[in-house]
């Protein structure tokens, strides 16, 4: 690891100044000409960080490469595979955590929606809620004909993207989304102004702290110079959320956040075709298993 020291900004994570620079002259392996960018690494905990991140005009063009927020091979291996377990995943863990059953009526918000997966589930697991999709492109092919989700345009990068909302909800929820955003602090300070009280915001996101990151180091597929930008550490997410609460609503008022790693359900023939591995085509599809990707999953609950 380089021993250089990036003083001039903190973590957007914990707050610390002292930042270890590893990485220099990096560019996305997919679009060879977004970048050069460097990376560092937070002392105090552990998350990892592109300083300085790529300008918004550099992420537009990116982002406008993509289909329905995927990079074109991407969203080809998912259409071919679909990870409909970590879709089911997600909703599992909203259900149980917002203690929501499926006649309920409530109100829920999908901050970065793209291709609308997880908020077609949510609104069919719970027919009686009302939802919001937010993401920067045009409303999804599997969006249409749902009444009960509205897609709003808007771009999440904006340091007053709730503003633009302006609604709030029972459920705030965004699932591999933070590492994209380039103010992952701003970020949960926007989710904490969308939620009702009481309620819930749950996240989903790389694990820079990971053993998976460990072992595979810049073959981690989560490493993807110029768009996942911030990757939390346990302990960076955890100080993250507590810290924009601390800002949008007190220290006096009454939460709980907690955060923790979680294996997620992909299946051997997409991690094979992920990883490019030869003939991991021909893998069968129905082969699932719980993958130590290297993930953590947040969430904060208010009183």
């Amino acid at each position: 690891m380089d021993s250089e020291v990036y003083t001039n900004r903190k973590c957007v994570f914990c707050g610390a100044s002292k930042l270890f620079h590893t990485h220099s002259g990096l560019f996305h392996p997919l679009r060879k000409n977004h970048g050069p960018f460097d990376f560092y690494v937070c002392n105090r905990c552990g998350s990892g960080l592109t300083l300085p991140p790529p300008s918004p005009e550099s992420l537009r063009g990116l982002y406008d490469s993509f289909q329905s927020g995927l990079p074109e091979f991407h969203r080809q291996i998912t259409q071919d595979d679909p990870q409909l377990g970590i879709t089911d995943l997600c909703v599992r863990r909203i259900t149980k955590l917002s203690g929501r059953r499926s006649d309920d009526f409530f109100s829920w918000i999908d901050v970065g929606a793209g291709g609308g997966e997880l908020s077609a589930a949510l609104s069919k697991c719970f027919p009686n809620s009302q939802g919001i999709a937010v993401d920067l492109h045009e409303r999804p092919q599997m969006l249409h004909g749902l009444n009960a989700v509205q897609w709003i345009r808007a771009d999440i990068n904006a340091a007053d993207f709730a503003e633009n909302i302006a609604s709030r909800a029972d459920i705030v929820f965004s699932i591999s989304v933070w590492e994209h955003v380039t103010a992952p602090d701003s970020f949960v300070q926007n989710l904490i102004r969308l939620l009702a009280k009481p309620g819930l915001i749950y996240l989903l996101a790389p694990n820079y702290g990971s053993l998976m990151r460990k072992i595979l180091r810049d073959r981690w597929p989560y490493f993807t110079p110029g768009e996942h930008l911030f990757m939390p550490s346990i302990q960076g997410a955890r100080a993250c959320l507590n810290r924009a609460w601390t800002t949008v609503s007190g220290a006096d008022a009454d939460v709980r956040i907690d955060v923790r790693p979680t294996m997620l359900p992909y299946t051997i023939r997409y991690v094979a075709r992920r990883l490019r591995i030869p003939g991991g085509r021909f893998i069968p599809k129905a082969w699932r298993i719980p993958f130590p990707a290297g993930a953590l999953e947040a969430f904060l609950k208010s009183a």
